[in-house]
């Protein structure tokens, strides 16, 4: 697992770089010389306090220590990372509850408003940073906890044959029910929110930014890939596709990568569109181009919240799929 964990961290370090840079800031504005490790001693804190420390100090092993683990041992190494990302996101909306208080109480001193807004943003980029690679660790146990309890008996599975109209009418279901998602989405857009520019943030022009599009489709899939789960997220994909009867482990290990790349994709989006927001304050000069900036750092966020809509459903038909539960 420490290679896992070195992968990701130096992945996910590589990603904040790489977008700090293109949205016109600096790597340096994300690091808080005491909210960082605050956050991290605190968080380690309460993981002693919980009794799981000999289990999260578990993810530092190699891989063949792993493999020789019990399975009740496993289990606690998975419950300590679940643990550890609730404990993670109560002690980042803390801060930026209270950085949020400082702000608008200091409103008028200028002096205040960057240190405050850097912690308010820090907060939940060092969530979103330290988050995927919970995720992705936690993913990779998970998978390692059902391979262990699966059968060899289990392997065999059915798929029943679609007809040409159940094909047909399976496609016409999805095409309806997206048109109506969307034309929805747009009428609440429309009557719910105000907007005298000429621009449209939902529009091509905006949603074809292509290093946003890099940032939310990479990196989310090379962490996947770290886990174990790539092939299994495809293979899952391919049992919905063709309504294919899934076996108990089957499912526990499709759900398993869908549900970590779902959390993945959400915590990639929210934390490179922060970090173009730490951009967007290093470069108020033209405020023409304020509304653009804003709409492109976006981008990767709008993207982690439709595809994430389209995997629900996804997730709800694999569990469907399973013969018994």
């Amino acid at each position: 697992m420490i290679i896992e964990f070195i992968l990701s961290l130096l992945l996910l370090g590589c990603t904040s770089i790489i977008c700090s840079y293109t949205s016109g800031g600096f790597i340096i504005q994300l690091i808080e010389p005491v909210l960082l490790p605050g956050l991290l001693v605190i968080l380690a804190l309460m993981i002693f306090l919980s009794g799981y420390a000999k289990a999260f100090v578990r993810i530092f092993l190699p891989a063949n220590k792993i493999k020789n683990t019990e399975l009740s041992e496993l289990k606690k190494t998975e419950n300590s990372l679940g643990f550890a990302f609730k404990t993670l996101a109560i002690i980042s909306c803390f801060f930026t509850l209270i950085s949020g208080i400082y702000f608008y109480l200091n409103f008028d001193d200028r002096q205040t408003l960057g240190p405050n807004l850097a912690t308010l943003i820090c907060s939940i980029c060092y969530l979103s940073f330290f988050g995927m690679i919970l995720f992705t660790l936690r993913g990779k146990i998970k998978r390692n906890i059902i391979t262990f309890m699966a059968e060899e008996t289990e392997v065999e599975n059915t798929a029943i044959a679609l007809s040409k109209k159940q094909i047909t009418l399976r496609i016409a279901k999805i095409l309806i029910s997206v048109t109506m998602i969307i034309s929805l989405y747009l009428l609440v857009i429309y009557f719910s929110t105000a907007n005298n520019s000429k621009q449209e943030p939902l529009s091509f022009y905006y949603l074809r930014d292509i290093p946003g599009i890099i940032y939310i489709f990479l990196p989310p899939f090379l962490l996947l890939t770290i886990s174990g789960n790539f092939k299994i997220f495809f293979r899952a994909l391919s049992f919905v596709s063709k309504n294919q009867k899934l076996s108990v482990s089957q499912k526990a290990l499709s759900l398993n990568a869908i549900t970590t790349l779902r959390a993945i994709m959400l915590l990639e989006g929210v934390m490179t569109t922060l970090n173009s927001f730490m951009g967007i304050l290093c470069n108020l000069e033209d405020r023409t181009a304020l509304g653009n900036n804003f709409t492109v750092a976006c981008v990767p966020l709008i993207y982690a919240l439709l595809i994430n809509i389209i995997l629900l459903p996804v997730e709800s038909k694999i569990s469907l799929l399973c013969d018994s539960e």
